[in-house]
């Protein structure tokens, strides 16, 4: 009966004073009666010194949001306790309080309560004392008050995951390595991955880091330690079968490749496999943890070239399964449970009993469905420990696709957790080199939100905890400066556009195809246009607002940006275009002016690109390093180009004009006019 009882007062908490719920939301949640007001200075008492950490958490949540002097204290007699759960402090306040201690079950449970006298979080371990302290730095809401709550939490999924893409073009420095462990630890995320095809420095494999873009082992051994710090496990994930172009590119390794310089690793040559043995080992040396993720998806190539013959004799599927069974068996020395992407398996599911047992299927799929039954069952059915990998939808795009993520990640999370997962790891892609990771925050709160509380996070109840979960904002700014963006997706859709891909950025729109996309996108351009830079306005008026985290908001600034100037590109393209036919009709330049002059539509173009050149720069460079940078660089630069040469183009027609008095067919000017 008590469950039931506080599951029905799990809201009242939040509703009696101006803390909002934190993320992810607690678990079981009883409101008491009055607040904590915390004034400075505020003494911390840790019990352990392993908890230490978490109490530095609250130190610098008091004195940058709240304006604080806290300290951490040695003696009992202090407005916040952070305690084991076989202390006897705690063995003595868990009964008195009458708090709930099935969360002391769970490896990483906690409780936490509050009242007027002061607040304590009380756990097994030092995981759960961090996350209950995590759960308390939101709780303290504005004017430093807390409200008056018993909560007992622990997570749904063990295992909560965040894969970073970092062989397609962005690697993020250091410090933001750093800040994305503190960051996924704050939100109870308590597994990190960095994917990759070609960057790990090995020893056995030279050339094919590149100059600037090289991950090393000692970094490695740096970031992995960092993390343990955190309760996260850094798991390294090493393509080993498909998506190794960047080695197989090169002559020393063409014998490797099944075919010439593709992106498959052949199955057919023993130095394969003597190769992915050694990187391996490398990995387990550099990341001394669990889990070992050998990759092995999207192997389009397989059975095309050198394994073209034994794959008609025994079929792709099993030529497949063959290379996995070798490289598990191969692994198992290593003592470390080895993952691998799911997507081959699946379409041979036939023959997924014949892969070993104690791997670990990462079945992933990135699209909202009703059901994901078809991405876990084959797994489940057949014994696999499986996580479900839901991704962020930021790839090839302007902006993440936010209401695809947050559709896939809940939906696919809540059928994981029904056939019994062991975990969620949810994906980030740089497919095309530009994608910005401060673009995701909103998506991997909520993934994180999933992957730990009992229930499906409600869309609506989430964007009302964003902003002060992230941000330590009181409203909804951010949240719908999010939304705002989020919406160009759904603008550009309704026009017969996928969404707001970077390759519709790009179009140009008096090419052929550029002009054909432009006449699709011309009806909601100016719609296109006014979210954005209704999402600008806000972020200009409240950037203020962001008491954490407020270096992020640049990206959101290039993303609307990005988005008005679409728009600003299309609608003024159509507009160039009319004027030109209206010249050519009347056989004289009349209001070219509007075209090109001081303020001209093309100047205009030209100045927006450029403008948006150094924005992406700037963005760039507060979390990644220089490495691959002026790949995108380039683009802005030919788009400021193109501009520039029509510029050029339309003074010398004006020229020829007063020479002959006739005008060049658009054709001349680099004009497609459908």
């Amino acid at each position: 009966m008590r469950r039931v009882r506080v599951f029905l007062l799990l809201a009242l908490p939040y509703a009696c004073c101006a803390s909002p719920k934190p993320v992810p939301e607690p678990r079981r949640v009883l409101a008491g009666k009055g607040e904590l007001l915390l004034r400075a200075p505020v003494r911390i008492y840790v019990a352990h010194a392993e908890d230490r950490l978490a109490a530095e958490t609250l130190l610098a949540e008091l004195r940058e949001t709240h304006g604080l002097e806290a300290a951490v204290t040695s003696s009992g007699d202090a407005e916040i306790r952070l305690l084991r759960a076989d202390d006897p402090a705690a063995e003595s306040e868990i009964p008195r309080l009458g708090l709930d201690k099935e969360a002391l079950k769970h490896e990483e449970g906690y409780l936490l309560h509050s009242d007027s006298r002061g607040a304590l979080v009380a756990a097994r371990t030092a995981a759960g004392v961090f996350y209950g302290a995590q759960t308390l730095r939101q709780l303290i809401g504005p004017g430093a008050r807390l409200p008056a709550l018993s909560i007992a939490d622990w997570p749904a999924l063990r295992h909560r995951g965040l894969s970073i893409d970092v062989s397609r073009g962005p690697i993020p420095t250091d410090a933001q390595l750093e800040r994305l462990v503190r960051l996924a630890a704050e939100f109870k995320l308590n597994m990190l991955s960095l994917y990759m095809e070609h960057v790990f420095a090995y020893r056995h494999a030279p050339l094919i880091a590149p100059e600037g873009g090289a991950f090393t082992a000692e970094q490695a051994r740096r970031l992995f330690q960092y993390a343990k710090r955190y309760h996260i496990e850094l798991v390294p994930q090493q393509q080993t079968f498909g998506h190794l172009h960047h080695m197989l590119k090169f002559e020393r390794y063409a014998a490797l490749a099944e075919v010439p310089h593709g992106s498959v690793i052949t199955p057919v040559e023993k130095a394969t496999y003597e190769w992915i043995e050694q990187a391996c080992r490398q990995l387990a040396e550099a990341f001394p943890g669990i889990f070992l993720h050998i990759g092995s998806d999207e192997t389009w190539e397989l059975g095309q070239g050198r394994s073209r013959g034994e794959a008609e004799q025994i079929g792709v599927g099993r030529l497949y399964v063959r290379h996995i069974k070798r490289v598990a068996e191969m692994l198992r020395p290593l003592g470390r449970r080895v993952m691998f992407w799911g997507d081959i398996a699946l379409k041979h599911a036939e023959l997924i009993p014949e892969l070993p047992r104690d791997l670990v299927a990462m079945t992933w799929t990135y699209d909202p469905r009703d059901s994901f039954a078809d991405y876990i069952e084959p797994f489940r059915k057949a014994g696999f420990a499986f996580f479900v990998c839901p991704g962020l939808n930021n790839w090839n795009r302007v902006f993440p696709n936010v209401s695809n993520a947050l559709a896939n990640i809940a939906g696919f999370v809540r059928d994981g957790k029904r056939a019994g997962a062991l975990g969620m790891f949810n994906t980030h892609w740089a497919d095309d080199g530009e994608a910005l990771l401060n673009h995701n925050w909103y998506g991997i709160l909520y993934s994180a939100a999933a992957a730990w509380q009992e229930r499906e996070p409600s869309a609506d109840e989430f964007a009302a905890s964003f902003d002060w979960a992230f941000y330590r904002n009181t409203d909804q700014t951010f949240a719908g400066v999010i939304r705002r963006l989020d919406e160009a997706h759904r603008i550009l859709q309704r026009s017969g556009v996928p969404d707001a891909r970077t390759r519709v950025f790009w179009l140009d729109p008096f090419a052929r195809a550029g002009a054909a996309l432009a006449v699709k996108i011309a009806p909601a351009a100016s719609e296109l246009r006014r979210v954005a830079e209704e999402a600008l306005a806000t972020l200009e008026a409240a950037e203020q607002k962001a008491r954490r985290n407020g270096d992020t908001l640049l990206s959101l600034r290039l993303a609307a940006k990005r988005l008005d100037y679409l728009g600003m590109k299309v609608q003024f393209g159509r507009r160039i275009g009319e004027i030109y036919r209206e010249a050519l009709q009347a056989r004289a330049p009349r209001n070219f002016g509007r075209i090109n002059s001081t303020n001209g539509m093309l100047q205009d173009l030209r100045d927006y690109s450029t403008e948006l050149k150094d924005l992406y720069r700037r963005a760039w460079l507060a979390e990644n390093r220089p490495y691959w940078l002026g790949n995108v660089l380039v683009r802005f630069d030919e788009e400021a180009l193109m501009w520039t040469r029509r510029i050029r183009l339309f003074n010398e027609a004006v020229e020829q004009y007063n020479l002959w008095q006739n005008l060049p067919p658009p054709e001349e000017l680099g004009l497609h006019l459908p």
